[in-house]
């Protein structure tokens, strides 16, 4: 992550999603990896962290989802007719900037793109010390620490030269979600959480739905998609002490209704560090990119009438 920091975490008295199911205790986190996590209270050292969560049974964490998504064309999504190649590069990186703040904050921890300006992305990745993927036509997009790289060879999409499956096999709708689905594309959603919500209820499985989402974790070999020791510390948590998801916490089942409803998560941990908290980004500053897009379009806008006036002349 972008602050260079290391900070010891502790959950504690919450629910969490492992790969054996949901269990109440705790989970620590120290760095890029969940350090240890068990049932019952966590050992008297751990609660000497410098961030201490308490939820006392309000909580459910889970593991961050991966979904292909709008980045850099974020601000134009579902919109046609609109050529982004108008903008410069730095004016695209403000633009995608807002589009993978929105992305983290919907608990999109390993957001996905496919992208006409790959560069951007990578560009976006080396400044803020983030993973972020990308698909990519073969040999177009140089690897680098900070991209996980897809590369498609026709129908065929490849992994560090691994050939993963065809692309219609592994990258799926969110109305169609599917085993062999590893990436559910959700570009084009005015909302993400709309995506997420159509995968749970689609599948009409939660947990297969959950897989789903997680799955290109297990894919890439980063971890198995769940919360436990030695799984990346990308976390998604909802408090149910906010009124709009408290809910009861039952039976086992409970929980995994809560991730169904697909509301955005209070806090988004992302490689360790706190990228969202109770409505506030603080990781990756964005500015106010209204003018950029106004001014830019406003001129493109001109010059094609001024175009067609001409061509109304000569005729």
């Amino acid at each position: 992550m972008s602050s260079g920091l290391t900070t010891r975490c502790l959950f504690k008295n919450t629910w969490y999603l492992s790969s054996s199911g949901f269990k109440y205790g705790y989970v620590f986190v120290y760095g890029t990896r969940i350090q240890d996590d068990g049932e019952g209270e966590p050992d008297p050292e751990l609660e000497l962290s410098e961030l201490v969560y308490d939820f006392n049974g309000d909580a459910v964490i889970a593991h961050g989802y991966s979904l292909l998504v709008d980045i850099v064309e974020y601000v134009v999504r579902g919109l046609s007719g609109i050529d982004l190649s108008v903008f410069t590069r730095e004016e695209l990186r403000k633009i995608a900037k807002a589009g993978l703040v929105n992305a983290y904050m919907n608990g999109i921890t390993l957001p996905v793109a496919r992208t006409n300006h790959p560069e951007v992305i990578v560009d976006i990745a080396r400044e803020n010390s983030f993973r972020i993927g990308i698909i990519a036509d073969r040999g177009t997009v140089a690897r680098n620490p900070f991209i996980v790289l897809l590369e498609l060879d026709g129908q065929w999409v490849y992994l560090d030269d691994r050939k993963i499956g065809e692309y219609s096999t592994v990258i799926c709708k969110p109305s169609e979600p599917r085993n062999t689905c590893i990436l559910p594309d959700a570009r084009g959603y005015g909302n993400i959480t709309t995506a997420i919500e159509e995968t749970y209820t689609t599948a009409r499985d939660p947990l297969l739905s959950f897989r789903i989402l997680t799955n290109f974790y297990r894919t890439t070999g980063i971890d198995n998609g769940f919360v436990e020791k030695g799984s990346a510390s990308d976390l998604i948590i909802y408090d149910l002490k906010n009124p709009l998801k408290t809910m009861p916490l039952i039976t086992l089942e409970h929980p995994y209704k809560l991730l169904a409803r697909s509301q955005q998560p209070d806090v988004v941990f992302i490689g360790g560090d706190v990228f969202y908290e109770q409505g506030e980004n603080l990781a990756i500053p964005v500015v106010k990119i209204n003018e950029i897009i106004k001014k830019k379009l406003r001129k493109e806008n001109s010059l094609l009438n001024q175009t067609e006036l001409l061509s109304n002349k000569s005729t």
